[in-house]
């Protein structure tokens, strides 16, 4: 055994929104031995209800501490998942002392610039260690990716893709994911439309969109790493747009409300308010239902005609927020099985097909459906 033991997986922030969930389906993995780390290992038992306690180990490791590289390489940990978000606004450090110590790493990053810029700034660190580096293992875009590239065969020329993911009002809610979201509230940003660059406002201009198996909802645009990721990947696609739907339209057009505001120059404190927003949500979780939802629709043509595909995702009974985990899972299994994956640094975007996210989706009767 190695000093670093890929089946050794630290989960960085293992008893959070995501790291939980990763944590409990790793610890169930034979030949894996999970270390959920954080600030305050005390407080895991009353976080990972569902985990054998004496399965895991425990470890206090502090991003914003001075001796956290030293920490982090004391634990042996061959792999390190990173869940420990907001990601907008955060840089590579945590990737650059897991590559330091000889450990492959891996990322939940949603965030746009992070997850576009992760290759050209952590290439030369990961192969010089000889490691591998994933970010954005979640569902955008390794779960959007692999929908696309598997239905993208099907057209002679790939012109649109249009990306919706509509959560579950009861949706649990972790403060990372609210601060993001609200970080680009009433923001402008580009996205590829009709063939150029075009600016569009963080959660405005709500639209209805359908469903295959969910009530028609109100969708806005989100700044998500798809938007660079998807372009250059599909040569010749005019439009890539990726929107997130809330299950109530009162509170997507309080949202839409909150970013005129904000792009008009009225200073809300955003950050301020990611509390009081995740609080004021649960009020309305009883107007809302257990399902959600996740929409992929490609226009192009095929056979000199116009071709339309959509895939539909709908997860019953509050799964849904287990579907941003299952990459990091996946490739978690991957490196304990000594499967070869590629040294350098990446974005999550071809690593994984769309069958194996779908041996995901049966263990939790998540449906996937294309038409």
């Amino acid at each position: 055994m190695s000093q670093q033991d890929v089946r050794r997986v630290l989960v960085l922030g293992g008893y959070g929104h995501f790291g939980a969930r990763i944590v409990r389906a790793l610890a169930t993995t034979p030949g894996i031995r999970v270390i959920a780390a954080g600030r305050n290992p005390a407080q895991a038992a009353d976080l990972l209800p569902s985990v054998d306690m004496d399965s895991i180990e425990l470890c206090r490791l502090d991003t914003a501490s001075a001796d956290f590289a030293d920490a982090l390489a004391a634990t042996r940990a061959g792999l390190v998942i990173h869940t420990a978000g907001p990601f907008q606004g955060q840089g590579y450090f945590v990737a650059t002392a897991c590559l330091q110590a000889g450990m492959h790493y891996i990322d939940l990053a949603d965030g746009r610039d992070f997850v576009r810029d992760f290759a050209a700034q952590m290439d030369a660190t990961a192969r010089r260690a000889g490691r591998c580096a994933v970010s954005g293992a979640s569902t955008l875009p390794a779960l959007s990716s692999a929908v696309v590239d598997a239905l993208a065969p099907q057209f002679d020329q790939l012109q649109s893709i249009d990306i919706v993911i509509a959560p579950a009002q009861a949706t649990p809610l972790g403060m990372a994911t609210v601060r993001a979201v609200l970080s680009y509230c009433g923001k402008p940003f580009d996205c590829w439309i009709d063939g150029r660059r075009q600016r569009v406002i963080g959660w405005g201009d709500p639209q209805p969109v359908q469903f295959a198996h969910i009530a028609p909802r109100l969708a806005s645009p989100c700044d998500v790493p798809d938007h660079d990721l998807l372009v250059p990947r599909y040569p010749g696609v005019q439009t890539v747009r990726f929107r997130a739907a809330l299950e109530l339209p009162f509170l997507s057009r309080c949202l839409a409300g909150m970013a005129t505001l904000r792009r008009i120059g009225l200073p809300l404190p955003m950050g301020a308010m990611a509390g009081v927003f995740a609080h004021a949500g649960r009020w309305f979780d009883r107007f809302g239902t257990d399902l959600g939802g996740m929409r992929v629709t490609l226009r192009g043509q095929r056979g000199g005609v116009a071709h339309v595909l959509h895939w539909d995702l709908t997860a019953p009974m509050l799964h849904g927020p287990e579907i941003p985990t299952f990459a990091a899972v996946l490739l978690a299994r991957r490196f304990a099985r000594s499967e070869a994956l590629p040294v350098g640094a990446h974005a999550c975007v071809g690593l994984l097909d769309l069958a194996a996210f779908e041996s995901e989706f049966a263990r939790w009767q998540i449906d996937s459906v294309t038409n």
